[in-house]
Parts: C-alpha cells; sequence; structure tokens
C-alpha cells in the first residue's frame, strides 16, 4: 500500500512523506500508520512553535523592553519526537538578564520537552516506579527518554505543585475561610468525613543500629506532623436514584479527595486540609465527623481546625487498647483473654465510653480497692475520650466508626507508590513523588496543569 502525506501550513508546503507499507500484520501496520502520524506531526510541530514565538510580545524587564538579540534553534522531544524551532532571545540592559518567551509556553520548565510530553510523563512517574518508566515511555508513547531526565523532571513537577500548597496556606492564614466567604461546591454535601493519618517510608538516611553497636541501619520516617501526612476528606452527595421503575432504594454516592504535608510543618498541613475540606463543602455539609486514630497531633488539628464536627475515635484503635488491658491482666491464659476482651468490646461498643468505664470498675477486688494497672491504664485513656467513643450514638445515625479509608489513602497516596522494593527518598522526593500522585488521585492533573509554572 502506497501511502502520501503533504503537510501544508497556510497554504505552504512544509513536508511530504511517501512511504510504501506492508498490510500483511495489523499490528505492524497500525505501528507504521503511528510513524507516519508522528513524522507528520513533526512538520507541524516545528512551523507551530515557531508561528507561537512570533506572536509573542518583546518582555519587559527593569522596566523598559528588553533588547532583542536574534533568534536561535532549539530543539526539544515532543509526543511526535524530536521538534526543531525557531525562537528570539532577549536581553535586559540593566541586569543583563536573558528570556526567551517561546521557551516559557512551549517547553516544560528547564527541561527539553515539550509541556504535554512533560504533563504525560510526570503523570506515569506518579503510578509507575522509575527502573520501568523508562521502558514504558517507549513502549506506550514512542518516546525515548532517560532515567535521569524523568527523575528530575517528577522532582521539578512535583516540587512546583508542594509551592502551589504552601502559597495556599499563606493566603488562608492571612484571608481565612469562613462559613461566609468559603467557596461553595456544585452540590452540598449531606455527610463530610474528614479524617488523617501517617504512614512509614524508607529514606536515604541511616541511623545507628540499636541492637547492633557502630553499625548503620536505613532510617525510616513516618509520614505525619512533624513529617508529612495524608489526609482526606471524603463526601456523602445527596441520595440518587438508579432507575425510576427499580425497586431499589436511593444510593447514596461518596467522593473523595486527599492532601499532603511538609515534614517539619505541623501547621501547613492542618491548614492544607482545612483549605481541603472547605472545597469540598465543610461548611455546608449536614453532618461534619471527624474520624480519626489516637494520636495527640490528628486531634489537635480537630480542634483548632474542625471543632464543629463531631469526634470520632478510631473503633479498631480503641480495641487495640482493650486487647492490651485483657492480655496484661491474663498474661498467657488465651480463653480469659478472649473472655474479658470480648465482654469490655461489647460494652464499648453497646453503651460506649461510659458503659466500658462502668465495666472496669468490676476488676476491683472490693470497693476500697485501686483498679489494677493495666485497667486503671486503660480507663484513664477511654476517660480522656469520652466525647469521641459514643458508639451507639455514631451507629445510629449511620455513621461510619473505623477509619480504614483513611487508611487506605494513606496506603493509596504513599504506600503503593513509595514502599516498593529497595525504594528509598530524600525528603524532596518523597514530598514531590507524594504530590503528583496526590493531583492524580484526586482527578485534578489536568485542571493543576492550567494553573502550573515551572520556572526554564
Amino acid at each position: 500500500m502506497d501511502v502520501r502525506i503533504v503537510v501544508e501550513v497556510d497554504g505552504r508546503k512544509v513536508s511530504e512523506i511517501i512511504e510504501s507499507v506492508e498490510t500483511l500484520d495489523a499490528m505492524a501496520l497500525e505501528l507504521r500508520v503511528e510513524e507516519l502520524k508522528k513524522r507528520a506531526g513533526r512538520a507541524v510541530l516545528d512551523s507551530g512553535f515557531t508561528q507561537l514565538g512570533e506572536s509573542l510580545g518583546r518582555p519587559h524587564c527593569c522596566g523598559r523592553p528588553m533588547r532583542n538579540r536574534g533568534r536561535r534553534v532549539r530543539t526539544v522531544m515532543s509526543h511526535s519526537g524530536e521538534v526543531t524551532y525557531e525562537r528570539t532571545r532577549y536581553r535586559c540592559r540593566e541586569c543583563q538578564c536573558w528570556q526567551t518567551p517561546a521557551d516559557a509556553v512551549v517547553c516544560c520548565g528547564s527541561h527539553r520537552m515539550t509541556r504535554l510530553l512533560g504533563r504525560n510523563a510526570s503523570q506515569l512517574a506518579s503510578i509507575e516506579p522509575f527502573a520501568q518508566l523508562e521502558q514504558l515511555m517507549a513502549d506506550q508513547h514512542g518516546v525515548y527518554l532517560g532515567h535521569d531526565t524523568l527523575w528530575h523532571l517528577a522532582l521539578d513537577v512535583g516540587g512546583a505543585l508542594e509551592k502551589l500548597r504552601l502559597a495556599e496556606v499563606e493566603l488562608r492564614q492571612l484571608h481565612p475561610w469562613t462559613a461566609e466567604n468559603a467557596p461553595r461546591p456544585p452540590v452540598s454535601p449531606q455527610r463530610i468525613y474528614i479524617s488523617c493519618d501517617g504512614i512509614l517510608y524508607g529514606t536515604n538516611e541511616t541511623e545507628s543500629n540499636a541492637q547492633q553497636p557502630g553499625v548503620n541501619q536505613q532510617k525510616w520516617r513516618q509520614m505525619r506532623p512533624p513529617q508529612a501526612v495524608c489526609g482526606c476528606a471524603r463526601l456523602r452527595r445527596a441520595p440518587r436514584q438508579r432507575c425510576e421503575t427499580s425497586r431499589s432504594r436511593a444510593v447514596p454516592w461518596w467522593h473523595k479527595q486527599m492532601t499532603w504535608g511538609q515534614e517539619d510543618d505541623y501547621l501547613s498541613f492542618g491548614m492544607s486540609l482545612y483549605a481541603l475540606a472547605c472545597r469540598c463543602g465543610y461548611h455546608q455539609a449536614q453532618e461534619k465527623i471527624f474520624l480519626s486514630d489516637g494520636a495527640d497531633w490528628c486531634w489537635s488539628i480537630q480542634q483548632e481546625h474542625f471543632c464543629e464536627a463531631s469526634g470520632v475515635l478510631d473503633w479498631y484503635h480503641a480495641s487495640q487498647h482493650v486487647w492490651e488491658c485483657a492480655k496484661a491482666l491474663f498474661g498467657d491464659d488465651s480463653t480469659a483473654v478472649q473472655e474479658w476482651a470480648q465482654q469490655h468490646l461489647s460494652a464499648l461498643y453497646d453503651a460506649g465510653g461510659s458503659g466500658l468505664l462502668q465495666l472496669l470498675e468490676q476488676c476491683r477486688s472490693s470497693p476500697d480497692d485501686s483498679l489494677p494497672q493495666a485497667a486503671q491504664k486503660l480507663s484513664n485513656y477511654i476517660r480522656s475520650r469520652l466525647a469521641e467513643t459514643d458508639y451507639p450514638r455514631y451507629r445510629s445515625r449511620g455513621w461510619t466508626i473505623g477509619s480504614g479509608m483513611v487508611e487506605s489513602s494513606a496506603k493509596q497516596l504513599v504506600g503503593l507508590r513509595l514502599k516498593g522494593p529497595g525504594m528509598h527518598w530524600s525528603r524532596a522526593g518523597a514530598t514531590a513523588l507524594t504530590a503528583l500522585r496526590c493531583a492524580h488521585l484526586n482527578g485534578h492533573w489536568h485542571q493543576t496543569w492550567q494553573n502550573l509554572t515551572l520556572t526554564g
């Protein structure tokens, strides 16, 4: 099969492609067609990028127009392969700095690739390990980018997303959102859950091994303040019908959004989580629930930003304390441990923290005796969290009492990408990849790139 493709730009012929294509194998034929499309695409991009550069006005610097220093040719990688275009360079008369306006709109920051290719490559980097990413780009997009190029791209794009997050934190600290001025989502949620958690990841740092003096081991950090954290807001929208003739009842649907926080910055994460909740309709929600485990930093965020929300202590976290108490009281007697734990868990489940406290009083040998140490420890823990352990009321309202949603979010956001075999990260690298992954999982990838600026 003989193929002839003529590429014209504004009535001017810029390329002619004449090829003979075999039709014996369907896959080979399709691959050949993709190659022809790329050749034609390169011809269009060569002219298009040059025209785009010519349409840009002369930049200003130090209060005056910059000096035209002539045109230069630049070659960048695109989805169609290498593209060469001409652009004008300018220099400031005062500070002697250079600007190339065309590069700012064509290229992905300082990287010699188009913005579209950078967007797609960095999205793939949020999903796949760098060990496979180079080959995946070649197989799926027919583009060959080296490991270091892909790593620095992900670091720059993720770093830019982190700067956007911190800029929003600074703005919200100066101009906080309230119920009156907070953004309104298209659909007000019926119920919103806010939660936060931490997860460990391997770093490229080392620390001394306590079991083997003089031997260093890999240092692990936890993604939580004062390290980085991941948080999520889960929304329950108003019910919608499956079908008018269906006997099934209206089915509520859920929408989950996540954010992250930077290491050593507890305040920025709390504000980021609050801003995320506001965008999701926190102030418009009929029911507001802050669901978390017993970590003090989580409840500090709740007290500072979500005091209107009902606090719920994660059921499984509370259950662990009951089991620990049972094991401390009965030791190796597994039957006694099982019976005691189940009895007290039933009290906690059916009557809340107050019901458990009443049952714990039976651990006294006599009314004048003090509680055993383990029972007293559990009593003190529950007593300090009575307001967050009213499980009968939560269940009667249909609330979730387990923080599995945020546990899974932490694994989805951080664990699946940062905790692969042999992976270890710098702080900047872990933050950048988490930022990329968050933008991808939240479904805002294309929208994010509309507002993303990378330095050239």
